[in-house]
């Protein structure tokens, strides 16, 4: 519904007045501005509801989940757009693979509230929600690292592993720089 609302939006908006004028606005917004606006909110939101101990207990399984899981999803999502579906042509095995590292990130938000809602374990939801919350920086390391390979870049394996640590600890290791550096401010 909400995408049919956005297509109408968006053909018709010369003539809806000041919330065409607004479609206009955000059309011509970065998706970069709205990526480093909102995804480090969403992540925070999602890390501080989490249980810390129910997560200790349940990081191995969320690891394998957000690692090893991704990246097997990414390859089939990509064997599914290249032998199911029959994409050839221009949109090559490096496309395919790239589709599939964006759709193989998950948002758990509408089946962490279900769960809550039924009564479910404490523990399942603490899961798929810690799966998620690592799920979306794997994501964006396979993304960055087969965007790479699409460009035409040669890319070695000691290339992605590096791509790989910096992208998976750098951040943490940032936050955990700035939250010291504000922690001693306040």
């Amino acid at each position: 519904m909400i995408t049919i609302v956005g297509l109408l939006c968006g053909i018709y908006h010369p003539y809806l007045g000041r919330i065409g004028k607004a479609v206009e606005v955000y059309s011509q917004m970065d998706a970069h501005m709205i990526l480093l606006l909102f995804l480090p909110a969403l992540i925070f939101e999602s890390a501080f509801n989490s249980d810390w101990h129910i997560f200790k207990v349940e990081f191995a399984q969320i690891l394998i989940l957000a690692g090893p899981m991704l990246i097997c999803s990414t390859y089939l999502c990509g064997l599914m757009m290249r032998y199911i579906l029959g994409y050839d042509g221009d949109f090559t095995w490096e496309a395919a693979l790239l589709y599939g590292s964006i759709i193989s990130a998950t948002d758990p938000v509408a089946v962490v509230a279900l769960l809550k809602e039924l009564g479910a374990s404490r523990r399942l939801a603490t899961l798929i929600e810690g799966e998620s919350l690592l799920n979306d920086g794997t994501a964006m390391v396979v993304f960055l690292v087969i965007f790479d390979i699409v460009e035409g870049n040669d890319v070695t394996f000691g290339d992605i592993v590096l791509k790989f640590v910096r992208l998976s600890f750098g951040g943490p290791l940032l936050g955990i720089l700035g939250g010291i550096v504000l922690s001693f401010i306040l």
